[in-house]
């Protein structure tokens, strides 16, 4: 897809890989998921995913800061702060991987501008390549457990205390 002028297909490029997302593939493989993303600017305030939603596309933070929230069943419409994403982080794993709907909302707290990934055409290319669906799989699985084992560390060390 075509990205705006203003940003650098370097800098395309360094926010792929920070990502993590593509670690282990090469130039070649990397090139074809930075044509397949759609450059998206949200501005401060923007609701970029919403809870609930049955919407399955991913997701990397070019630029910017995003507020991760999820609704509390207590309280209605009260909203808590789970995590603030930025530059070269991902989100929409979850849903792009097993199909349920959004586990959380996702709000501009800056501009933010993203590379999202439709979810049809990614998984179009990943079964046309399926080396690049071995390892962007792989790499998610690994950002998911990171994620899972930082949960569990502050969910530990809520109840020492």
């Amino acid at each position: 897809m075509t990205k705006s002028d203003n940003v650098k297909k370097e800098d395309i490029l360094q926010t792929f890989k920070s990502s993590h997302m593509t670690d282990n593939m090469n130039d070649h493989d990397i090139n074809e998921l930075v044509e397949l993303s759609e450059e998206r600017t949200y501005s401060l305030g923007k609701i970029i995913i919403n809870e609930d939603a049955r919407t399955r596309d991913l997701y990397i933070v070019h630029r910017g800061k995003a507020s991760v929230t999820i609704s509390l069943p207590s309280d209605l419409g009260q909203q808590e702060f789970v995590y603030a994403m930025r530059d070269g982080q991902i989100f929409g794993e979850l849903s792009l991987l097993d199909g349920s709907p959004r586990s959380a909302t996702v709000i501009a707290e800056t501009e933010v501008i993203t590379f999202r990934f439709d979810y049809d055409q990614l998984m179009n290319l990943l079964t046309e390549q399926p080396r690049i669906g071995f390892h962007l799989m792989r790499n998610l699985a690994i950002i998911i457990s990171a994620r899972m084992r930082n949960a569990n560390m502050l969910w530990r060390n809520s109840m020492m205390w």
